[in-house]
């Protein structure tokens, strides 16, 4: 059943019951969205925060010149959202779209809150869920500092093993931090190793 596989992710981290899951269901509300779809557009008035159930959604920044910086990716059973726009009630500063067909759970304010006043194993759950987060992207800030874009490139596809066939190139150089014509080079001198 759907829920299961959320109930077993859920319980990787915290010993949920199965009625503390039932609240979840009973607060999120459940989406379906196609390939290439936005979920959120820059300037929305506020950002959900978003369960991936099945999926992929990127999440990128338009500058004044228009061009897309790719923040993150996320996959099945991960968060996201614009966590700023989300707990601070601002408009989005993100667009999130849809990579593929996807399916999601979405939280507003209220109903996180809410979850979490009324569930001490959710306030523990995105605790961690909020650790996890953000030591990945200070790893992610060491590695934009200090690797070589072969080096980010390789720890890219270590990371996201099958993103490579779902994600256009242009976007795992935005990613990355390089152009897609740098990013096609890496990819044949690392053929040519091979």
């Amino acid at each position: 059943m759907m829920h299961e596989d959320i109930l077993e992710n859920f319980r990787t981290y915290v010993p949920f019951t199965k009625e503390e899951v039932k609240d979840f269901f009973g607060k999120g509300k459940y989406v379906k969205y196609r390939k290439n779809e936005v979920l959120v557009e820059k300037g929305d008035p506020v950002s959900p925060f978003i369960f991936i159930r099945k999926g992929c959604l990127m999440t990128y920044y338009s500058d004044s010149k228009n061009f897309n910086h790719v923040i993150q990716f996320g996959l099945d059973k991960w968060w996201t959202g614009d966590l700023q726009s989300f707990m601070q009630g601002t408009p989005s500063s993100y667009t999130i779209k849809a990579m593929s067909d996807t399916e999601v759970w979405t939280l507003d304010k209220n109903a996180f809150e809410s979850l979490c006043a009324e569930h001490p194993s959710f306030e523990r759950y995105f605790r961690i869920l909020f650790q996890n987060s953000l030591i990945s992207h200070q790893k992610r800030i060491i590695r934009n500092i200090s690797f070589s874009a072969e080096e980010k490139y390789l720890t890219f596809v270590k990371n996201f093993p099958k993103l490579e066939l779902l994600i256009a190139q242009k976007y795992i150089a935005s990613y990355l931090g390089i152009t897609p014509e740098f990013l096609s080079m890496i990819r044949r001198k690392l053929a040519n190793k091979a």
